[in-house]
C-alpha cells in the first residue's frame, strides 16, 4: 500500500511539468524548496522544455517527479525547472551561466544553509546499456569516492553487476555544468546522475523498475553518513 501512495504521488507531480505540453506554467517562480533538515540539495533542471543555443530542446519525463517526491520522502531540500522561457537565446540551466535564474536561487540557498551534498538528476536514453551513469569528471566533483562507491553498490546489488557506470557517457566536466558549477563554487560534493527511460518512467511495463530503482537511491541517500 506504502508504495502504491508514492506511485501515485510520483505520476501526480509530474502533471505540473506536463503542463502547456512540457512548457510548464511561466507563473511559477524558480525556487528551492526545503522538507527536512538532511543536508542534501536535489535539482532537475530539464524537467521541461529548454533552449540551448536557440532550439528548444525536449524536457528528461519524471525527473522533476523524482527530485520533488525524493525530497519529501527523505526530507530535503530540491530545487526544479518548471517553466521554458520562449523567448530566450538560453533557457538551459546546465549550461547557462552563474547569473540564470536557476542558479541564481541555488547560490542564495546554498549561501544560507549548510549542504554537504548536490545531486543533479538528468535523463539517459533507454537505449543506453546503464540503468545509471554517475557524471563526476573523474572524481573531481566529489570530495568522497565513497559516497559514489556506496551508489554503485546500491544498485548493483538490486539490478546486477555492470547497471551502474560512472563517466561512461557524460562527465560533467564543463563550467557551466550543474554539478561542476556547484562544487567549484562552493566545495560540495556534486554528482549528475543520468537515468535509464526505461528506469523513469512510472508507467505501463516499466512501472515496477522504476519504482524499485526510486526506492534504491532512496536508501543511498538516507544510509549517506554525514
Amino acid at each position: 500500500m506504502k508504495n502504491e501512495a508514492l506511485l501515485k504521488q510520483i505520476k501526480d507531480t509530474e502533471q505540473k511539468f506536463k503542463v502547456n505540453n512540457y512548457k510548464g506554467n511561466s507563473l511559477c517562480s524558480c525556487i528551492v524548496e526545503k522538507y527536512g533538515n538532511l543536508p542534501i540539495l536535489l535539482s532537475a533542471p530539464h524537467a521541461v522544455k529548454q533552449i540551448r543555443n536557440g532550439e528548444i530542446k525536449t524536457h528528461e519525463f519524471y525527473t522533476g517527479a523524482i527530485v520533488e517526491c525524493m525530497a519529501k520522502q527523505i526530507g530535503c531540500a530540491c530545487i526544479t525547472k518548471q517553466y521554458l522561457i520562449e523567448n530566450a537565446a538560453n533557457d538551459d540551466p546546465n549550461t547557462d551561466n552563474a547569473y540564470c535564474s536557476y542558479k541564481t536561487a541555488i547560490s542564495q540557498f546554498l549561501q544560507e544553509h549548510t549542504i554537504k551534498l548536490f545531486v543533479d538528476i538528468h535523463g539517459l536514453s533507454s537505449k543506453r546499456e546503464s540503468i545509471i551513469d554517475i557524471c563526476i569528471d573523474k572524481g573531481k566533483n566529489v570530495n568522497d569516492m565513497a559516497l559514489v562507491s556506496k551508489l554503485q553498490e546500491c544498485i548493483h546489488n538490486k539490478f546486477g553487476t555492470n547497471t551502474c557506470s560512472i563517466d561512461k557517457y557524460f562527465q560533467a566536466f564543463s563550467d557551466n555544468i550543474m554539478s561542476k558549477w556547484v562544487h567549484s563554487a562552493f566545495d560540495i560534493s556534486a554528482l549528475e546522475l543520468e537515468i535509464n527511460g526505461a528506469y523513469r518512467w512510472y508507467e505501463g511495463d516499466t512501472e515496477q523498475q522504476s519504482l524499485n530503482l526510486f526506492l534504491c537511491l532512496e536508501k543511498w541517500l538516507k544510509d549517506i553518513s554525514f
